[in-house]
């Protein structure tokens, strides 16, 4: 049966899971042939546009999946992230804000929106974000974050977030896979900053053996 839009959007699932984009995108194409009413077919595009950096056909398709369904936090997030990319930080805690309001848990709306007002200088509003997501899961990222936020009002208390953020993902000892999870290039200073502190030497020194 080809003439099932379902089908099309398996179909397509599982090629972006084996990395054949051109294909996914051709499966994706028929299915909206057939139905292009289905949101998953234009969010599924979207993710691939987003890992190929296309980031302005990915911002298109999400926004076409947003007027069929207007009320997925995860597609809301992903446009956040889109401007959070772009550097549009205003638009990008918009849409995190969004998100939020459609899930309160959202945690990753709420560290993005710590991250966002960072590279704006808004370092009060940063920390509050951070904690209130960390109020909702103890994740290495906002930890790392809101170390990096304090350490020159509370070094003893970023020391001991750093630490516990480098035990349970020590990936973030890495600029570039911070530079994965969207770190602006102000909280990527205060955080190399932040791992000179020689109490930490040891810490980084673990994570660092951790990748290798």
């Amino acid at each position: 049966n080809n003439n099932d839009e379902k089908i099309w959007a398996i179909l397509a699932e599982t090629q972006i899971a084996n990395k054949l984009n051109k294909e996914a995108l051709e499966s994706l194409k028929r299915g909206k042939e057939i139905n292009p009413q289905m949101s998953e077919l234009h969010f599924a595009e979207s993710s691939i546009y987003l890992t190929e950096k296309s980031y302005i056909k990915a911002k298109k398709a999400i926004k076409k999946g947003l007027k069929i369904q207007p009320d997925n936090a995860t597609a809301i997030f992903q446009l956040g992230n889109i401007y959070l990319i772009e550097l549009k930080y205003n638009e990008a805690i918009k849409m995190f804000t969004e998100a939020i309001d459609l899930k309160k848990d959202f945690w990753q709306a709420l560290n993005n929106i710590g991250l966002s007002y960072f590279e704006l200088d808004e370092f009060e509003l940063s920390k509050k974000y951070f904690e209130r997501a960390l109020s909702f899961e103890k994740n290495a990222e906002p930890l790392l974050g809101l170390a990096a936020s304090i350490q020159n009002e509370d070094q003893k208390r970023a020391i001991s977030l750093t630490k516990e953020a480098l035990y349970l993902d020590p990936k973030y000892v890495s600029k570039k896979y911070r530079e994965e999870q969207l770190w602006g290039k102000k909280i990527q200073k205060a955080t190399n900053k932040l791992f000179t502190i020689k109490e930490l030497k040891k810490d980084i020194n673990f994570a660092k053996q951790y990748l290798n």
